[in-house]
């Protein structure tokens, strides 16, 4: 026991563990007392629901190895002079995961230890999903898995694990860890000394002083004197904290069952739309409806956009104007002519050669025409 182990560790502060580990003893044998009746129910509650649901999760070994088992040597160990933290963890599969968390809680508050952590959670694997006349017929298959962390008392590990070992189907895994903190629990009281010898030569420095210079510096020894307290509080409680974890082993299970099923009838909402739908008349109506509420926001958008009719308008009147001044006052101009054609990359040389021989031409025909209109003006 821890009591014995800090004994022969010579460390000055063991009996207040002894007297721990002696109210432990205590409680944990009037648990057993009156636990043993409640325990065999349990058991037998379990051997029925196991009974019952056999066709459920059968395993049967077909090979010539040895079925592994839940439990371990190093549950047992005990070697003098040393603190072991003991830490367990096993997975394995179980025939309901929630019967099997119950009877676990059961079997933890039998050996006197206590759940630390408790989660199950379902997981699924498939889902499948069918229409049934006017019903959607969804089928799910899916994991359930539990995680539960219990404190068990070091004497009553393997105890317990024999008992857990009747809710186990087949054993996925087990692991199991032996640490010995005996220097940790030793190293922590040291400090919890020096911290507590520390505090009482400041506080009786502190008492001593008499000037007002060695007054001036109780500040300092006041702050350093609950500094040393503080770290002896501290050592302390991590002390406390090591022996908590070698009095109550700390065992992590996750276990699952087979995959469960179950089917979930929801309404069809196809069928409903189907049944909701309108008559070919109505929709008709609302065709022609929303016709006329289309070309109706077509006319007022139109109508929103008189002011590009007001400045098209405006700019055709100008454009003209623009062209009736050009018309009278540029078009004939030679200058205007001669820069549009140099524009154009034509000759102006030999355009105004052709203008003067067509000028001569026309010059000719008027003077022929005027002397046959005196011929006839003399014959009459």
């Amino acid at each position: 026991m821890l009591g014995s182990v800090l004994l022969i560790g010579g460390c000055d502060s063991s009996s207040e563990y002894a007297e721990s580990s002696a109210d432990m003893e205590s409680v944990q044998s009037a648990t057993e007392e009156v636990a043993d009746s409640e325990m065999a129910g349990i058991m037998s509650d379990v051997a029925a629901n196991n009974a019952s649901n056999a066709n459920d999760l059968e395993v049967e070994n077909l090979s010539s190895t040895s079925e592994q088992t839940l439990g371990s040597q190093a549950a047992d160990i005990k070697i003098a002079g040393k603190a072991l933290l003991i830490t367990a963890s096993a997975d394995f599969k179980v025939e309901d995961v929630v019967k099997t968390s119950d009877a676990i809680e059961s079997l933890t508050r039998q050996q006197a230890g206590y759940v630390a952590l408790s989660n199950i959670s379902n997981h699924p694997r498939d889902s499948r999903t069918f229409v049934k006349g006017n019903k959607n017929i969804t089928i799910t298959t899916y994991t359930r898995q539990a995680d539960m962390t219990v404190r068990i008392p070091r004497a009553n590990v393997s105890k317990f694990l024999a008992q857990l070992q009747q809710q186990v189907a087949f054993l996925n895994g087990q692991q199991f860890s032996a640490q010995d903190v005996t220097l940790d629990i030793y190293r922590e009281q040291l400090a919890s000394q020096l911290n507590s010898d520390m505090a009482s030569e400041l506080s009786q420095e502190r008492l001593n002083s008499k000037n007002d210079k060695d007054q001036g510096s109780n500040v300092d020894a006041i702050t350093a004197t609950y500094a040393a307290r503080r770290q002896q509080k501290l050592a302390k409680l991590e002390q406390l904290a090591i022996a908590d974890k070698v009095q109550y082993s700390t065992i992590n299970l996750t276990f699952m069952q087979p995959d469960i099923s179950y089917k979930e009838t929801t309404q069809n909402l196809d069928v409903l739309l189907d049944a909701e739908q309108p008559s070919f008349s109505s929709q008709v109506s609302q065709a022609f409806k929303d016709g006329w509420e289309i070309l109706r926001s077509v006319a007022l958008g139109l109508i929103q956009l008189w002011w590009l009719l007001v400045l098209g308008g405006i700019f055709y009147l100008i454009y003209r104007m623009i062209k009736a001044i050009y018309r009278r006052f540029f078009k004939h101009d030679p200058r205007i002519k001669n820069m549009k054609r140099e524009l154009m990359g034509e000759n102006p040389k030999s355009h105004d050669s052709v203008g003067i021989q067509s000028s001569q031409v026309e010059d000719n025909i008027n003077n022929m025409k005027e002397t046959d209109s005196k011929d006839n003006n003399h014959s009459n």
